[in-house]
């Protein structure tokens, strides 16, 4: 290739969201695509730390690097974003000391672009100076021609790097520029408030020619985010997003179409192969059981092995992830499984980070009692092992003195704790949390884990951990572990989880609101089906989406564990389908073009 990319997002070394995803996933890619190739993102000691990995500047940057100290104040790091085997080459940028410059930088979006920054926060002040500092090392770079005679293409992701790419713009580089959003920040929010639906505003907007979404920015108090965000892909010279979902929202939103569409993907040979994960499965399940029975046996007890794992994760975004589709269609399965009178048991997680106060001390409780007991029976067991051989030899009945005084003691005390909480039900949460949207409507759909119930709940308010003092998993084995990920999001402008969640080998549920959802429904069609099945939203009432959630979740269940096994099959083969060795290929038609 006879150019250069540099990468620049505020993500790179630090990680926020799923853009993180995006650029560690495809980096080895990029890197076998591109003979030069540098990722640019913002200096952050503490998270430098976990990875980055400095290294000794080379002599083509030296020079410039001096400079932006010099003139600006702006600290330069170079070394490895370590994400891979195959580490991007990277530089952070330590912009605390042009911080004395947020005004004169907001004055400028002002008068060159007219983004009203007036009334705005550190989440809009601190990556607007980030930005602009990325801006200005790409220009010395080129003034400098450190890359000699090649060409440079600069690739800025989301509003949060733009002052980068606008400061390119105003004074006239010849450095070629790339913009992608990945979601745009007021559509997200419309969706998230329900004031409006969002899709509905974007149907209009394209039937009367016309938007006032400037005017609707304002009302929602996000015209600085919103403007800084159209303004960097109005001048961009190549305009892109990663999906059909976000490309149409943007036509809207920002006034302008894609020149491109840049799916997401993942690294899929780093994920393990269909034969390890059926081993691996069986591991990260058991798991799952023993935690599941530490917090419901205490109460009453159903049979383990005839319950299957259902689960939500992501942010706490309520409407948009469609946790209250999730839960609305949970309360209508567990009707519909009660009246069929079935055996089998749904435990639903819901995996959805937020700050919590602590671990629930009644779980906790429950977990040492349901240790206790194991520990009891283990040692115990030598022993048992050691009078039934006696007994037989001797021809004694086999209940004669088979267990010892002191666990039969102990046996009855464990016995009395347990006696105490069978009163009570089991806790809707893990954790201690104030009410929230999801409690609410746990409560209202009467998921409150009685014992007659067939699909029981448990809200699960932190990230996952191999030590986190409760199912002990991270966020990959306790997927494995389950059986069925659900993610009816109302808006997702592509979606990892259900990507993810196929490459683990596990089937899942999205929608046709999503990016991935349309990219699966275009590839597979029906196909996909019980493997990475897309949920149909759009066009549909509320009433219409919950009865087909509830007829999705209950297919799976309704499955043998041949069938079940099947869908798996199908799941891990499609996810392929999202290989970055398949989606890179759009990255540098953006470059050539």
């Amino acid at each position: 290739m006879d150019y250069v990319v540099l990468e620049a997002s505020y993500e790179i070394g630090n990680k926020v969201g799923g853009i993180h995803t995006v650029l560690t996933s495809k980096s080895a890619r990029m890197m076998e695509k591109l003979s030069e190739f540098y990722e640019i993102g913002p200096y952050y000691e503490r998270k430098a730390q976990t990875e980055f990995e400095e290294k000794e500047i080379p002599k083509k940057f030296h020079k410039v690097f001096v400079e932006m100290e010099k003139e600006f104040g702006i600290k330069c790091y170079y070394g490895n974003w370590i994400v891979a085997e195959k580490s991007p080459k990277c530089i952070l940028l330590d912009h605390s000391g042009f911080k004395k410059k947020t005004n004169e930088i907001k004055k400028e979006l002002w008068d060159s672009y007219k983004i009203d920054s007036m009334k705005t926060d550190e989440w809009f002040n601190e990556p607007v100076v980030w930005g602009k500092a990325a801006g200005l090392l790409i220009e010395k770079m080129e003034k400098s021609k450190v890359f000699g005679s090649k060409k440079i293409v600069a690739h800025f992701h989301e509003y949060l790097s733009g002052t980068g790419l606008l400061h390119l713009k105003k004074v006239k580089s010849k450095v070629k520029t790339v913009f992608t959003t990945h979601a745009t920040f007021l559509g997200r929010n419309i969706a998230e408030t329900k004031k409006e639906d969002l899709y509905e505003l974007i149907e209009k907007g394209f039937r009367e020619k016309k938007s006032a979404e400037n005017e609707l920015a304002y009302s929602y108090g996000l015209q600085a985010k919103h403007l800084l965000e159209k303004a960097s892909a109005m001048n961009a010279d190549v305009f892109t997003s990663v999906s059909k979902a976000v490309a149409r929202e943007a036509e809207f939103v920002l006034g302008k179409k894609c020149d491109l569409i840049l799916p997401n993907g993942l690294d899929i040979k780093k994920f393990p192969i269909m034969e390890d994960l059926s081993i691996l499965h069986r591991q990260y399940r058991n798991r799952i059981r023993h935690f599941v029975e530490a917090y419901f046996y205490p109460y009453y007890y159903f049979d383990i092995k005839k319950t299957i794992f259902y689960f939500i994760a992501g942010r706490y975004e309520f409407h948009n992830k469609g946790i209250d589709l999730f839960i609305d269609g949970l309360g209508e399965l567990n009707k519909k499984l009660k009246k069929e009178k079935t055996e089998k048991n749904v435990v639903a997680f819901l995996w959805i980070a937020q700050e919590t106060n602590a671990r629930n001390i009644t779980v906790m409780e429950n977990m040492v009692i349901h240790q206790t007991i194991e520990d009891l029976i283990e040692r115990e067991l030598p022993k048992l092992h050691r009078r039934l051989f006696r007994n037989l030899m001797q021809g004694q009945k086999m209940e004669k003195n088979l267990f010892e005084k002191e666990f039969l003691l102990n046996s009855k005390k464990m016995a009395m704790r347990l006696k105490s909480k069978k009163q009570v039900l089991p806790p809707l949460s893990a954790f201690d949390t104030g009410e929230n949207g999801i409690l609410k409507a746990l409560k209202r759909n009467n998921l409150s884990n009685k014992e007659e119930d067939k699909v029981k709940v448990v809200y699960y308010p932190t990230y996952l951990s191999t030590a986190d003092g409760l199912i002990g998993l991270n966020y990959y084995e306790a997927i494995i572990g389950s059986h069925y990920g659900v993610f009816p999001s109302y808006y997702e402008p592509w979606g990892y989880t259900p990507l993810e969640t196929a490459a683990l080998g596990v089937p899942s549920v999205t929608t046709d609101l999503g990016g991935f959802g349309q990219f699966i429904e275009e590839q597979l069609g029906e196909k996909a089906k019980g493997s990475i099945e897309v949920l149909k939203r759009r066009g549909k009432t509320y009433k219409e989406e919950v009865q087909g959630m509830t007829k999705a979740m209950h297919e799976i269940y309704s499955m043998s564990k041949h069938e079940r096994m099947q869908k798996k099959i199908k799941a891990k083969e499609y996810a392929g389908l999202a290989d970055w060795g398949n989606l890179i290929e759009n990255y540098i038609k953006a470059y050539e073009k």
